[in-house]
């Protein structure tokens, strides 16, 4: 069965929409202008990245710093992915090793290759992981200008960066290679919103007004109609009632991946109904209830009361007037502060389509709203 619904990457005829920020991508990579994707999580940045340069036919490399915790960590993943470029440039094994040894030689990696591709040995290196950045980059970029052949560094969950580093030499180093190569073109994203936005807009930091700054909101209503029409007619021959429509919208708000959770197991099932929806929905919450209770439980008394107030009253307005404060019983400033780290950390969001203060998580809404 053809999968319209994927809960991890969307690719090819599972991905939906974002022709705009596609083309907008597209041409930062054309242009080698770096790019910064910004969402919450789980609104398909790596989806849409990986869309863009599989359409451009452009070698690249996804480094993952998500386990990053210190400076050599950064360096080993970077350094690692540049190895994967080196064996999308050069393919041949025997040139492959030659061309990797001179590549690693002056910073002391030894490399070797197996099934997997090329692997360093960190080992024996004498210099700062900032040092051998620096220099990796700039002789990726040599090679690259060489062969006349660009690249795409993909850096996701790139606020380890900020996170991990006592100063900001690692994004000096990496600031200097992006804003002048001509050949490698540098994508920037993260699951942390918060402190990602901290790197690139502060006027302090390294990466300020460096990237283009592409972010991501939900998928429109209209976008969505069409294509679960499409999917339907594909798995059942026929178009869904438009109020089983509005029930699938309705439950997952158009959250990228509770949409597509929801009607991948809709689609297991015969045709949806309205009740079907509902149904489905209800059992999917009963299911994760336990994973987001032990998520609520690590925030504070007066974050967990002003979110099951928002999820229960399904968005609210006016969270600073004095109606709002009386029911959550806070005083206006310990709500300011509480609501700024929930915005922070995504699980409040302002709905650009009704400017209301909303619980950004569909699934967490649903517990909450029960409580």
């Amino acid at each position: 069965m053809t999968n319209y619904f994927p809960t991890k990457l969307a690719k090819g005829y599972a991905f939906c929409n974002r022709k705009i920020e596609l083309t907008r991508l597209k041409h930062d990579i054309d242009t080698v202008a770096p790019a910064l994707i910004i969402s919450p999580r789980r609104y398909g940045k790596t989806s849409l990245s990986l869309r863009a340069f599989e359409q451009l036919k452009i070698s690249y490399v996804q480094v993952d710093l998500y386990k990053a915790f210190c400076e050599e960590d950064i360096e080993r993943y970077i350094l690692n992915g540049i190895g994967v470029l080196l064996g999308k440039l050069e393919t041949a094994p025997k040139k492959l090793i030659t061309l990797a040894g001179e590549f690693f030689s002056n910073i002391h990696i030894n490399v070797s290759i197996e099934k997997e591709g090329l692997k360093l040995d960190f080992s024996k290196r004498n210099k700062s992981p900032v040092d051998n950045i620096l220099n990796a980059l700039e002789k990726l970029h040599e090679l690259a200008k060489k062969r006349k052949q660009k690249v795409i560094l993909y850096l996701d969950e790139f606020q380890s960066v900020g996170e991990v580093c006592s100063n900001h030499a690692i994004e000096a180093a990496i600031r200097e290679v992006a804003q002048k190569s001509e050949y490698i073109c540098f994508v920037f994203s993260g699951s942390d919103r918060h402190l990602i936005e901290q790197m690139f807009n502060d006027k302090k930091k390294p990466f300020y007004n460096l990237c283009d700054v592409i972010s991501l909101d939900r998928i429109s209503e209209t976008d969505y109609v069409a294509y679960l029409q499409k999917a339907s007619k594909a798995r059942w021959a026929n178009t869904l009632l438009q109020k089983t429509i509005d029930e699938i919208i309705r439950c997952t708000e158009r959250h990228a991946y509770y949409l597509n959770k929801l009607c991948s197991l809709l689609w297991l099932q015969d045709q949806p109904t309205l009740n079907c929806v509902r149904t489905t929905w209800d059992s999917f919450v009963i299911e994760n209830k336990s994973a987001v209770e032990r998520e609520l439980a690590l925030l504070t008394i007066n974050h967990r009361k002003i979110l099951t107030h928002i999820a229960k009253r399904d968005g609210v307005k006016e969270p600073f007037g004095k109606l709002f404060l009386s029911q959550i019983n806070m005083s206006n400033s310990s709500a300011a502060r509480a609501m700024k780290l929930l915005i922070d950390k995504d699980y409040i969001f302002i709905s650009p389509d009704t400017n209301e203060h909303r619980v950004l998580d569909p699934l967490m809404r649903s517990v909450l709203a029960d409580f």
